[in-house]
């Protein structure tokens, strides 16, 4: 790939990011695809710059979220890029022309504020249309009700940078004498709620991690109060290991989720520990104690989604200790079955 002039430079959390956007797209593509439940399907980026990143350690040019979607085998049905950066649109536009000629037909470039054009936008994707949207502004940039719009689709997903720690605390400050931008943040949030996490932190009641931890679930019960009940957080560190950013994925099919998960937590080191799958089983086993004709994928509906690093073979693992233990009754009995399906039928004793 030639290099360019252009792309905003980004650390390896950048990067890290970008590889999430990746695999999950591919995933999805080769999904929906296969199945052929929905042959079409299709791409949002609300924020899509022009296509391009330049490495900050070395300069080097590497594709962005954009052209990483475009990039993607087997396509999607149909992309729209959102910027507001009129010289981004135009060079994206240009990429497009040269490099991507057969999809040029099924590519929207709009240049403008995202939270206005993704109403026009919308309007151009049907009920019953599965798509992702990738919501990643610079600077606090997306508003909330941007995402209450495209949570009024019924197969939408979204992949979001909650960017606290690189925009919205900045927008706090904690110093008296400084004012705090309130009318920004409440776009945000959709609501003033957050204020009262800024009292408790402005008055040092609170520390800062707590403080972080109560805007996010803030931000989270918006997401389930919009029907995203199947959601998870990855918290991107820089390499001192300083939060910077969340990345938050939310649905409304727990699919997704199982999908997704598998990237979110892979490398993540509280893995590693001894009691890691032992927590897990001493979270599921009193919740579902007692419980007859039960399935894999209703526990799943239940714990799966949140803010912690389990994953689908998570649970089947404990599924076989519990049986093990003979605290697990299979109701379904399947020859040499050693895991467990969705549909498995057992009893939790």
């Amino acid at each position: 790939m030639p290099k360019k002039k252009f792309g905003n430079r980004i650390g390896p959390w950048t990067e890290k990011k970008l590889k999430f956007v990746l695999n999950y797209l591919l995933a999805y593509s080769n999904i929906l695809d296969r199945t052929g439940y929905y042959p079409d399907y299709r791409f949002i980026d609300a924020f899509c710059g022009n296509g391009f990143c330049a490495r900050r350690s070395d300069g080097n040019i590497i594709r962005g979220s954009a052209v990483v979607s475009l990039c993607i085998n087997p396509p999607f049905k149909k992309y729209y890029f959102i910027d507001s950066d009129r010289t981004k649109t135009t060079e994206l536009q240009k990429t497009i022309d040269i490099k991507f000629t057969k999809l040029k037909n099924n590519i929207s470039v709009y240049c403008g504020d995202a939270n206005k054009i993704i109403s026009e936008v919308l309007n151009d994707i049907p009920d019953n249309i599965p798509f992702m949207a990738l919501l990643d502004p610079q600077a606090g940039d997306l508003e909330w009700d941007t995402i209450i719009k495209i949570s009024q689709k019924n197969k939408s997903e979204i992949l979001i940078n909650f960017p606290f720690g690189m925009a919205i605390n900045r927008s706090m400050p904690l110093v008296s004498g400084e004012s705090v931008d309130e009318e920004k943040i409440s776009l945000i949030f959709g609501n003033n709620d957050w204020k009262s996490v800024y009292s408790e932190r402005r008055s040092r009641s609170i520390s800062p991690m707590t403080a972080r931890d109560k805007y996010l679930n803030l931000y989270l019960n918006g997401l389930i109060a919009l029907d995203y009940r199947f959601y998870c957080v990855k918290n991107i560190k820089n390499s001192q290991g300083s939060h910077i950013y969340y990345l938050i994925f939310a649905s409304k099919n727990i699919k997704g989720l199982e999908k997704i998960k598998d990237e979110f937590v892979k490398n993540e080191p509280e893995r590693n520990t001894l009691l890691f799958l032992l927590d897990l089983e001493n979270e599921l086993y009193p919740l579902f104690k007692g419980r007859g004709n039960i399935k894999l994928k209703n526990i799943l509906e239940v714990m799966l989604p949140g803010k912690h690093l389990y994953k689908k073979q998570d649970f089947k693992e404990v599924l076989k200790n519990l049986e093990k233990k003979s605290l697990l009754k299979r109701v379904t009995l399947r020859a040499r079955a050693r895991s467990f399906v969705d549909d498995d039928l057992f009893t939790i004793e």
